[in-house]
């Protein structure tokens, strides 16, 4: 452990190199998540279900509230006609066409409520809370995601900055064995070969240093756009690390278990089932009879010619209707044996993904575990490989000093170390990686 906190210690930046032209914007994860879900698209295109879920929640209450209509009707007409009738009502026809013109005018008011329809609008509501938790679940299994890819292009940035630091150590340490080489060569200690292959390492490690301003360079474009920012934007990132920590200190049966409990992504799954359940308790439903009553208060007039279109206010004839209807749906042409078969299908469905949903995770949590365990090893390993090779290189360049070693010795040993550097920034930040998939199968980041 000594060994390896030692060795991180070296691949340690205090501060981000800043990019030219622009004061650069100094974010710590925690900023870069907020901004994150206020401005990322996908995120809040997949936040605004939750409104249409609430509003579903909202239709669903109204089945139990009575419906409300008003009408306002006018109406004309005009005949001619030269036949009419007598008293007895045998036809007679007139010597002059008769033409008359009528106009009617009404105005209701009606209102019609379910009082009893097989218990299939509470189940109906029932299937809408649930299906509104489901959205909040998702909604949720989306956030955890985010965080997830927030967090990896955040320290992937840290990665960039830091690899950088190493480049230009690298950089700096070839130009110190140039100048070195060539106060042997003038010394007559040393050949022209090695004054021109040190200097072959000095332009090698100025390519390295510009190719990881690059790769530095693109992953502040990938973040800002993820972030929702202006991909101009130029982003300094906090070289704050999380621990490394042994994962052989976790509790794995604990971590499974709340992960089962907790997971938005089995949530949601129960959610879905809960909903199925309600679907098919209403479908069921409707072999039941349903009871219904309605009301209505009516007034209106007629005139002849076409007065009545004038009247906003008819009062010479007044109406009032009340009812209550029972009906037993007797033959639905099967209809309603398919509507419950299918609705009873994908209950069994949802159950089926549920059982799916939770081994998934128990999968996902055990083999993220693994994955960070193989990480810390790793990283372990990584970190001896640097402590061994920077003191093999301190030991050839001292005998190359001295003439007992030749430049292509030292060239290897310096190869070789600037590799197992690499190695070992790279190793640090997989075991990084590896524990924020840990945290997004979890839900939830760990603590301590």
């Amino acid at each position: 452990m000594r060994r390896m906190y030692a060795g991180a210690a070296l691949l340690t930046l205090c501060a981000a190199a800043p990019l030219p032209a622009q004061q650069p914007t100094q974010l710590t994860l925690e900023q870069a998540l907020r901004i994150a879900r206020s401005g990322n698209p996908d995120f809040l295109r997949t936040a605004n279900d939750l409104e249409v879920a609430d509003n579903a929640i909202r239709s669903a209450w109204g089945a139990f509230l009575p419906s409300l209509n008003t009408s306002l009707n006018f109406n004309g007409s005009r005949s001619t006609t030269l036949t009419s009738e007598d008293f007895f009502g045998d036809p007679i026809e007139s010597p002059e066409p008769i033409t008359s013109s009528r106009s009617s005018a009404s105005q209701g008011v009606s209102t019609q409520m379910t009082l009893f329809d097989g218990g299939s609008s509470l189940r109906n509501l029932q299937a809408r809370r649930a299906a509104f938790a489901g959205v909040d679940a998702q909604i949720e299994a989306q956030g955890v995601a985010l965080e997830a890819r927030v967090s990896r292009e955040y320290f992937q940035v840290v990665r960039a900055v830091r690899n950088i630091t190493l480049e230009e150590y690298l950089l700096a340490s070839a130009r110190d064995r140039l100048e070195r080489t060539e106060q042997l060569l003038r010394l007559a200690a040393r050949n022209r070969e090695d004054v021109l292959g040190a200097r072959s390492d000095v332009a090698q490690a100025e390519q390295n240093v510009e190719r990881a301003r690059g790769d530095a360079d693109k992953t502040r474009l990938t973040l800002a756009a993820t972030l929702g920012m202006n991909p101009t934007t130029s982003i300094s990132v906090d070289s704050l690390l999380p621990p490394v920590f042994d994962p052989a200190d976790l509790d794995v049966e604990s971590l499974v278990t709340g992960a089962l409990a907790n997971s938005p992504f089995v949530r949601q799954r129960e959610s879905a089932l809960r909903a199925a359940k309600h679907t098919a308790s209403a479908a069921r439903g409707r072999r039941l009879p349903s009871v219904s009553a309605s009301a209505g208060y009516s007034r209106g007039m007629s005139a002849a010619g076409y007065g009545a279109f004038r009247e906003f206010n008819p009062g010479q004839n007044y109406g009032f209707s009340f009812g209550l209807g029972v009906s037993l749906p007797l033959f639905s042409r099967f209809q309603t044996s398919e509507v419950i078969a299918q609705a009873s299908a994908n209950a069994v469905d949802a159950e089926h993904d549920l059982r799916s949903a939770q081994l998934t995770v128990e999968r996902d949590v055990r083999a993220a575990i693994i994955d960070l365990d193989n990480a810390y090893r790793s990283l372990q390993l990584a970190e001896e490989q640097v402590e061994l090779n920077r003191e093999r290189q301190e030991l050839t360049q001292e005998r190359y000093r001295q003439g007992g070693s030749d430049f292509t010795t030292l060239q290897n040993v310096i190869d070789r170390t600037a590799q197992a550097e690499r190695q070992a920034l790279e190793a640090l930040f997989g075991f990084i990686n590896a524990r924020i998939s840990l945290e997004e199968k979890l839900g939830h980041r760990l603590e301590g």
